[in-house]
């Protein structure tokens, strides 16, 4: 069930923050964009940013990728791949090694240059995805201490050689990944790798650095060279950390840097409908990188950057509205369930007049029982001696055990055949099947409510209270047939003897027999209906009383779901920043409530059990499991709740007034607009802090420009733009989006050294160890 809710509010996530891209000319790219994986450790990297490209782009359909390493690559659209085995070196020369199999595997090497052309043109079939054809951006990801970059210079130049064949212009830029979390017994010899490889950067960022190598192969192994002139082999190199300037690492690792590579191919490259207005402060990378070349540098300079977004909490508030719909139908249970506990008696035929029909029905003529003992064969008993006799004593001397042994065989025997052949208790159990859990709108909570002993006017306590008065009166009834057997015969109206019967002592026993039986056995006969009438109603309390331990589960299980979805919405409000997921709770718990309201006015209050929303939930519950309530609840949920336009306010607005819910017309905590839009601003700035530890105290050239991703039009960026408007020292832009889900805000740094890192700095006196203890780290001479 948590894997169930998971993935519907990831799913709700997933559709809200893509609401109203398509089409958005503004999302898409200029120029054809080749994203190149260098080394295994990038894998990770791929599969994230093929996915965020995917979701940020309209024409990402047109973005090409290749991964390069020792391993296969995943199976995704345009994604190419070429693999070598690894060496068989130590760590020692490991990086060399890989180098020279690169030079000296004619077949791998030929392989490469099919896979590249073969992209090349894969890239001419989306042409018409793309503005422009001229030039190719190539973005290079790889890992600071993967040794497969050692071949970053061949494989960067062999691209531009042959991707040149086709674009006028090849831009290729290198992003790199900075691991400084210490951990495994392989720190010291990860970090050295960074730092060899960041040596070896620093001469590829040089003015004159230059290659020629006989890289291009045919199939008839007539090899061609590969030239780069000399300059810096990239046009920008981005040093991103997994921990930022102020020392913190992320708490998602390296998300957020594949966040903002994807972000700076779209700010290089995007289509814009704004290129000309400077109100927007639009990114220009060559002004960019001529502020952040150091006028001393020799050109080798190197940026970074940080990526924060805030968005509308979409898990959080799907989860909360998921579990207040719920709570709105199991309230409807609820009172459906009170509601019909006036008419549960005669629903379910647990009335006097329907158990006296039930007892009649077993003995349709019960006078007729009585009439067939009057002709039972008596013994020759006087009237006189009978006169000085009880009842029972009569009844002894007149026919012994005969006429209880006739009255026990012909109509108790009957009787209890009868009550067997009914079948009552199954015969209630399938009236609650039918009129109670059969029916939507009552269900297992109704039957539960009904026979519940802690609800007041329940069917259980009825048929108890009558069963117990029946009880009672069968007691009394029992009392006053002993005390009639006790009674003398002269005493009996029926016993009677005329003045000339008593003279000739000629008194008839018929007279006496039928009126005996019909007083004696009339009698047993009432008591023993009685007795029927409390068997029958102590099977429907033994039923009942099943019923409702088996409903009582079902209704816990109800609960249960409801715990489940309540923990599962906590939960997701609590891994929220505080002011993001402020009120969401009471928010949505409002909204909820309002919209299904409004549902229950139009189409009336029982509309969540129609077959097409709910249906019968405890059906569902019974015969399928949680999961099929929990995908009902969702469809309803996306009919009847997540359409209305309460779910379609623009980010901060929302925000605001979930803020403010709980705030009263007379609060003085009311948060202005302004107050959240400084939190906002204070957020987006801070957790887009720059993904770099950079010595600040010899980093003289630090030159920035940060840019939101939103609506120009939107209040936010508006108040974003005044914030320090006149006294900023940074550029400021904005790349405008119909974002309704949130803001992204991405911060671009340049014109530190290799040297100005923290990284390169702890990392070289491991570099130096490992160098004079054997180890070669590099495949050219620095």
């Amino acid at each position: 069930m948590k894997g169930e809710l998971d993935s519907f509010s990831k799913r709700y996530a997933a559709g809200m923050d893509n609401a109203g891209r398509e089409g958005d000319e503004r999302r898409s790219i200029n120029h054809p964009v080749v994203f190149v994986f260098l080394g295994d450790q990038s894998a990770e990297a791929l599969g994230v940013m093929h996915r965020l490209n995917a979701a940020k782009w309209n024409n990402s359909a047109g973005v090409v990728y290749l991964q390069l390493g020792t391993k296969h690559h995943p199976e995704l659209d345009n994604v190419y791949g070429w693999s070598v085995p690894s060496p068989t070196e130590h760590k020692l020369e490991l990086r060399p090694a890989i180098r020279k199999q690169f030079y000296t595997d004619d077949a791998k090497l030929l392989e490469l240059n099919v896979t590249l052309r073969r992209m090349n043109s894969r890239i001419s079939e989306f042409g018409r995805m793309y503005t422009h054809l001229q030039r190719l951006n190539i973005a290079v990801v790889t890992r600071l201490d993967d040794p497969f970059n050692v071949l970053l210079p061949e494989i960067t130049v062999l691209m531009e050689t042959i991707f040149g064949e086709q674009f006028r212009s090849v831009v290729v830029d290198l992003y790199g990944l900075l691991e400084e979390k210490s951990v495994g017994d392989e720190f010291a010899y990860r970090a050295s790798l960074g730092v060899g490889f960041l040596r070896e950067l620093d001469r590829y960022q040089s003015r004159d650095f230059k290659l020629e190598a006989m890289l291009q192969l045919t199939g008839e192994g007539v090899r061609l060279p590969a030239v780069h002139t000399p300059s810096p082999l990239f046009d920008m190199v981005y040093l991103l950390s997994d921990k930022d300037e102020r020392g913190i690492f992320g708490e998602n690792g390296m998300q957020g840097n594949y966040e903002a590579i994807c972000n700076l191919n779209l700010l290089k490259n995007r289509k814009s409908l704004n290129e000309q207005d400077p109100l927007h402060g639009v990114y220009n990378n060559q002004h960019f990188k001529q502020n952040a070349t150091p006028p001393d540098g020799d050109g080798r300079s190197y940026a970074s950057a940080g990526f924060a977004k805030v968005t509308r909490p979409n898990q959080a508030i799907a989860l909360t509205v998921l579990y207040h719909a719920y709570l709105q139908l199991l309230e409807r249970m609820k009172d459906n369930a009170q509601t019909g506990l006036a008419n549960a008696a005669e629903l379910l035929e647990l009335e006097s007049p329907y158990w006296d029909r039930d007892i009649r029905s077993l003995l349709p003529e019960p006078q007729r029982a009585v009439e067939g003992m009057f002709s039972l064969l008596h013994d020759a008993v006087s009237m006189t001696e009978l006169r000085t006799m009880t009842l029972r004593q009569a009844e002894t001397a007149l026919y012994g055990t005969t006429a209880q042994l006739f009255f026990d065989s012909n109509v108790l025997k009957r009787l209890e055949e009868a009550f067997r052949d009914r079948r009552f208790g199954e015969r209630l159990r399938t009236r609650l099947d039918s009129a109670v859990i059969g029916q939507a709108r009552y269900g297992f909570y109704s039957a539960c409510l009904w026979t519940s002993s802690e609800q007041s006017g329940n069917v259980l306590d009825i048929i108890r209270e009558q069963a117990k008065e029946t009880a009672k009166l069968l007691e009394q009834g029992r009392s006053e047939l002993e005390q009639l057997y006790a009674e003398r015969v002269d005493r009996q109206p029926f016993a009677k003897m005329s003045f000339w019967d008593r003279m000739t002592n000629k008194a008839s026993l018929k007279s006496f027999t039928r009126p005996f039986l019909e007083l004696v056995y009339g009698l047993k006969l009432e008591l023993l209906l009685l007795e029927m009438k409390l068997r029958l109603l102590n099977e429907y309390e033994h039923e009942l009383e099943e019923q409702h331990d088996r409903s009582k589960l079902l209704v816990e299980r109800f609960h249960l779901l409801e715990k489940m979805m309540l923990d599962a919405s906590r939960g997701s409000i609590s891994v929220t920043s505080d002011y993001l997921g402020r009120n969401i709770n009471e928010y949505y718990g409002r909204a909820v409530q309002h919209i299904l309201t409004e549902a229950e006015n139009r189409r009336g209050a029982q509309f969540y059990f129609e077959e097409r929303y709910m249906g019968n939930v405890s059906l569902l519950l019974a015969r399928q499991d949680e999961a099929f309530v929990l995908q009902r609840l969702i469809e309803l949920t996306d009919k009847e709740i997540f359409n209305h336009p309460v779910f379609q306010k623009p980010f901060e607005d929302e925000l605001l007034e979930r803020a403010n819910v709980t705030a009263g017309y007379d609060s003085r905590d009311v948060l202005s607009k302004e107050e959240l839009f400084r939190d906002l601003y204070g957020t987006l700035e801070s957790e887009a802090a720059i993904r770099a530890d950079v010595y600040n105290s010899t980093h003289k050239h630090r030159y920035e420009e940060k840019y939101f991703f939103g609506d120009f039009d939107s209040e936010f960026i508006r108040f974003a733009f005044a914030v320090d408007q006149g006294s900023r020292t940074y550029k400021l832009g904005c790349v405008q989006e119909l974002k309704r889900s949130g803001i992204e805000k991405l911060n671009v740094m340049g014109g530190f050294r290799i040297e100005d890192l923290m990284y390169y700095r702890n990392g070289r006196r491991y570099y130096d160890t490992y160098v004079q203890n054997g180890y070669v780290f590099h495949g050219i001479d620095l």
